[in-house]
């Protein structure tokens, strides 16, 4: 009887800390999102910033470069509109968010949910479950245009924003992979819509492809490995308390602890990158 108590113990155990991970990675959302309560907050003498975007803007699962920008640039409010799993999709439907903080500045980093749901039909329907597309919805390159057109229309529409957008971050660190040849192109895309509509370009994949070009080593794990590798990852953070670089090198990767999400060196690109162009 000691025995089956134990056992159940240990099951009841496992399930709180399942549960609790997951509403971490899945229903989290950051303490400065740009809710109702949090515009209430908005401090009139500061201009207002919104980083737009997925988990590699949300830091739970990557690392918080949006909290650096905040400690560094003083004179900002800034709100963290960065939720895991999102999609261009999933940004139109938070789009009000964004407009009603009235912001001087927005940043958006978006694509790389959008490149992972093509990479097979489990992870589409990954996604599906997540809520975060329609049960009966492919992603596709074409969608991610539109989508992302649609949400500069809106924000130009609807705000006296300045708008700076960025080419997605590498998604592992294999650039040959069929995940990475997506991803160049979506960005290429980004680049374009850069151009066409005036915004400013943060050439963030350029600039972590240029690291790993120059950094180059054998990997342990490839692209196929992801789903594993996040699982591992959020354990490692919030039960074993390691940092993001440490699960990285554990990994044996440079930028990333997972494919998908960014390390201190990656996220600081991404810091720098908008730290720079707020200030030009």
């Amino acid at each position: 009887m000691s025995f089956l108590i134990i056992i159940l113990c240990i099951v009841s155990i496992l399930g709180f800390l399942y549960a609790w991970l997951y509403q971490k990675v899945s229903k989290h959302i950051p303490e400065n999102y740009p809710n109702a309560k949090n515009r209430q907050q908005i401090d009139a003498s500061k201009k207002v910033l919104v980083c737009f975007g997925d988990s590699n803007t949300h830091g739970n699962v990557s690392y918080n470069w949006v909290n650096d920008l905040s400690s560094q640039l003083t004179d900002y409010q800034i709100f963290n509109a960065g939720i895991n799993s999102d999609l261009t999709y999933t940004l139109l439907r938070r789009i009000d968010d964004v407009v009603a903080c009235k912001p001087n500045f927005i940043t958006i980093l978006i694509g790389t949910n959008d490149v992972n749901a093509t990479m097979g039909k489990i992870m589409e329907k990954r996604y599906q479950d997540l809520g975060r597309i329609s049960k009966d919805t492919s992603p596709n390159f074409e969608d991610f245009k539109k989508n992302y057109i649609e949400i500069i229309r809106q924000l130009k529409a609807k705000t006296q924003a300045k708008i700076a957008v960025m080419s997605l971050p590498v998604m592992g660190e294999d650039l040959a992979h069929e995940a990475n040849q997506k991803a160049d192109k979506y960005s290429e895309f980004v680049q374009q819509l850069a151009t066409d509509e005036q915004l400013i370009y943060l050439p963030v994949r350029e600039k972590q492809k240029e690291f790993l070009q120059k950094n180059p080593q054998p990997l342990k794990h490839t692209f196929e490995d992801t789903y594993k590798l996040l699982n591992f990852s959020v354990i490692s953070y919030y039960l074993l308390g390691k940092s993001w670089d440490e699960i990285s090198a554990k990994h044996g990767f440079q930028l990333t602890p997972d494919n998908l999400h960014q390390n201190s060196i990656a996220g600081g690109m991404i810091r720098d990158l908008v730290k720079d162009a707020m200030k030009s």
